[in-house]
């Protein structure tokens, strides 16, 4: 049998066992156990500390015991309009958040269902979360609190902010021993930011700061979303992240402790990011994070992450709650910037000069689509002589094949002999055994922040390109299937069709005039050709809008070059 033909049948045998590997599974009684408390690790182990006021179970709300001073308060609610956002800002906890949409961005989920023409909803807080609340000596303060407004504070009133304009929000409680407790927070048009100041006549008394609530999951893809979750703490400019994947309910983070100043402490989904971070000014001594599991599904479960911040006396804390888009980011003047996925710190300044590029090229119009292919063109001017050096090579290496092949079966017996003339070989032809893979390993950079940035950033959520693909960030789903592949998924996607054929086509080219051992080898290529096409299904269209004319681009160029 051919080498081409025993290649296909293991491939297909390899499929086969893929598609009835679950059913396998299932009739011999295999239960699929999802991740475990036990299970859940973390990236890095926060120093251990005391516990701060610990976080209440979200099936469990804390009754603060100075209830009776306030009873005659109930609880209140404001709506605040920005260019921005829309929230309701409620006197629970003095001046937690109880919803909050954004208005630039679209898809949510409601009520087990993902729809993508509502606006993106951070927030849809029961009356027991605080986001964020006010708390003291271990009692989180989740009662309402007396509450007035610069723009006047009336229960369901609708506040606008135009431009330049900014609200204050001041809440207040008292409790039996005479402790005053005041938050003012500080709400700006065309800001994301949030500011909160907390006064306390004691500047002895342990004051915390505490957000329960999480944040909403935004995107159709659970799992893909999850593997981007995670809550960070930064200090000194170091950032430690903790997160997990959670397959139940029972499933949770164990709280993490750190004592001591922080430059910040946040939570993210894949796009958004809810971050707390401290004013210089304030005394924190004591930060915790942790996460609970939601529900969304039946099956689908996300986690939901909680941060708190402690310290004495008046603390003032900035709050962030809105996109992971760099220039957001970039305004707080911290290193919140680090907590977005720009890789490990070779490729770092690859990834940021392609995402600026790709918001410079975006900020005179162009849309996103014709900017990847763009993209490609460049990537293959800057690529193109380090390819056809590796063509060289490889044609070089294939040209002494036949002379390499008589020294190898000469001197077999003798390896520092054959060693001695395999060198000789290479000198004389001018060939380095290695040449055709450097200028590959110095592409590999660039490539892989291309992949980061590409597959991740928020700038492709919701861009449209044309016909069929109505974003970028998703893939370009032609139909959808009634069972689901494994690797492939339960859609068909045709730009990866599109893919898998010019890698297949560019592989065939290279690999035409292999003899020997090396012509074994491209059978294996041309399987992994159809690997990266079943992988490359459920990755965002951007990205393989990017890859395909790419791919286009490096056919061309090797046709080119094997005519030349």
């Amino acid at each position: 049998m051919g080498e081409l033909k025993k290649t296909f049948l293991a491939g297909f045998a390899v499929l086969i066992i893929l598609l009835l590997a679950p059913y396998y599974l299932e009739w011999i009684g295999y239960n699929d156990v999802r991740l475990s408390n036990q299970e859940i690790e973390t990236e890095v182990a926060l120093p251990s500390a005391e516990t701060l006021s610990p976080n209440r179970p979200k099936t469990q709300t804390i009754q603060s015991p100075f209830a009776k001073n306030i009873k005659n308060v109930n609880e209140e609610s404001v709506t605040v309009h920005t260019s921005l956002y829309t929230a309701v800002i409620s006197n629970i906890g003095g001046g937690s958040l109880k919803h909050y949409r954004l208005k630039n961005y679209y898809g949510a989920w409601e009520n087990g269902v993902y729809v993508d023409s509502i606006n993106v909803s951070l927030l849809s807080s029961s009356e027991e979360s605080c986001a964020p609340c006010v708390g003291s000596n271990n009692i989180t303060f989740d009662l309402p609190f007396e509450c007035s407004a610069s723009m006047g504070w009336k229960n369901n009133k609708n506040l606008y902010l135009s431009e330049n304009e900014s609200i204050e929000i001041v809440c207040s409680y008292v409790d039996e021993n005479g402790e005053n407790y005041t938050k003012i927070t500080t709400l700006h048009e065309g800001s994301f930011v949030f500011e909160h100041e907390i006064l306390n006549n004691n500047s002895n008394q342990d004051i915390y700061l505490t957000w329960d609530s999480g944040i909403n999951n935004t995107e159709k893809n659970l799992y893909d979303e999850n593997s981007y979750s995670g809550a960070s703490i930064s200090y000194n400019k170091e950032i430690e992240t903790a997160s997990f994947i959670p397959g139940s309910l029972q499933d949770k983070l164990d709280a993490l402790n750190y004592v001591g100043d922080i430059d910040w402490a946040a939570f993210r989904n894949k796009y958004f990011i809810m971050a707390m971070i401290p004013e210089k000014s304030s005394i924190i001594k004591n930060v915790k994070i942790g996460g609970g599991t939601r529900q969304l599904t039946e099956n689908g479960f996300s986690p939901s992450y909680y941060a708190t911040l402690g310290g004495l006396g008046n603390i003032k804390i900035k709050n962030y709650l809105g996109p992971l888009d760099i220039d957001n980011i970039n305004s707080l003047n911290t290193t919140l910037d680090r907590i977005m996925n720009f890789g490990w710190f070779v490729i770092q300044p690859f990834s940021r000069g392609i995402l600026w590029l790709l918001k410079f090229l975006h900020s005179f119009g162009l849309n996103y689509g014709v900017i990847l292919i763009l993209f490609a063109f460049l990537v293959r001017i800057v690529t193109g002589p380090l390819t056809k050096k590796s063509f060289e090579s490889t044609q070089k290496m294939q040209a002494i094949q036949p002379k390499l092949k008589k020294i190898q079966d000469k001197y077999k017996s003798d390896p520092q002999k054959l060693n001695t003339e395999m060198v000789k070989l290479y000198r004389d032809n001018n060939v380095n055994p290695v040449g055709g893979c450097i200028p590959m390993l110095l592409q590999m950079p660039l490539l892989f922040s291309l992949f980061l940035v590409f597959r991740s950033t928020i700038e492709f959520r919701g861009a449209p390109f044309f016909g069929w693909i109505k974003d970028l960030s998703l893939p370009d789903t032609i139909f959808n299937l009634p069972f689901t592949i494994p690797v492939y998924g339960d859609q068909v996607a045709f730009l990866p069709i599109l893919l898998g054929i010019s890698m297949f086509l560019t592989q065939k080219m290279s690999m035409a005039n292999m003899q020997g051992s090396a012509s074994q080898q491209k059978y294996m290529m041309y399987f992994m050709s159809g690997f990266f096409f079943l992988i490359f299904n459920s990755f965002p269209s951007g990205l393989n809008l990017y890859y395909l004319i790419y791919n286009i681009l490096n056919y061309l160029q090797q046709k080119s070059l094997k005519k030349a």
